[in-house]
């Protein structure tokens, strides 16, 4: 009888051993992930953003304002935003909605595999039940200008 224990414990450290060999082989790596510093800002929607900017994410999920004419809509609504050279920099923007008000955590742009433009945004949904809207905006440099960006929006 002895002999069966000994074998099944040599056989369960056999197993224990190539499930953990397999685990480790087949564990994916986490994406390497380069910040690239640029400014950020964000703020709650109003009547005026409502009535005024709303309107031009119709099936986008981001917006990219690239000069004086289109961000002159967004500080007629909110003197919180900085002044942008849009000959250095494009704004972007993005929208969020949620039925549980969300709460901007951060936000940033980041390289993943050195060739992937990612932007960010981090946020908390509160108990708070009710239509929440939050515009998160970044300001890019125009090294960017042609990169297709992709907005990943985490909630916690």
């Amino acid at each position: 009888m002895k002999k069966v224990v000994v074998f099944k414990n040599r056989w369960m450290v056999l197993v224990g051993m190539v499930f953990l060999f397999h685990s480790c082989v087949d564990r994916e790596e986490e994406t390497p992930k380069i910040e690239i510093p640029v400014d950020t800002y964000w703020m709650y929607s109003s009547n005026c953003l409502r009535e005024n900017f709303e309107m031009n994410f119709l099936n986008k999920q981001y917006l990219r304002i690239t000069d004086k004419k289109g961000f002159d809509v967004l500080t007629s609504c909110s003197v919180e935003l900085p002044e942008i050279d849009f000959s250095e920099s494009f704004l972007l923007v993005t929208r969020i909605e949620s039925m549980q008000y969300p709460d901007l955590r951060n936000q940033g742009l980041y390289f993943e595999n050195d060739t992937k433009l990612v932007y960010e945004i981090n946020i908390n949904l509160s108990d708070f039940q009710g239509i929440g809207v939050i515009y998160c905006f970044g300001v890019i440099p125009n090294d960017f200008s042609q990169n297709e960006i992709n907005v990943q929006i985490y909630e916690n």
